[in-house]
């Protein structure tokens, strides 16, 4: 076969054992979160009323979202809508990043 096509195979298999040998992060609120990062929502750790009005917006435990903004507000782009909530209500959703 062809060099190419091994330095090719080589090249993938390194990058996939890079990827596998990451050591996991450890999850964090989504006010602690990046921007621009996709996430992954965990779990909504706050009062009954609060966790189901994150549901209804969208923010559901194992959705993926992606920080857009932060500020006074968190922006986040959910199921391609843009939404804004507090940051007290931030710091109830638990979330780690996904691997693309």
């Amino acid at each position: 076969m062809a060099p190419v096509f091994w330095c090719f195979l080589l090249r993938l298999i390194l990058s996939l054992t890079k990827i596998e040998n990451m050591p996991p992060q450890p999850p964090v609120n989504l006010c602690s979160a990046r921007c621009g990062e996709k996430l992954r929502i965990l779990s909504l750790q706050s009062g009954v009323e609060e966790c189901n009005k994150l549901r209804e917006m969208g923010f559901c435990e194992s959705s993926e979202i992606c920080k857009v903004m932060d500020g006074s507000a968190i922006i986040c782009s959910v199921y391609g809508m843009r939404l804004a909530i507090g940051r007290t209500l931030g710091e109830a959703v638990l979330v780690e990043p996904v691997m693309a």
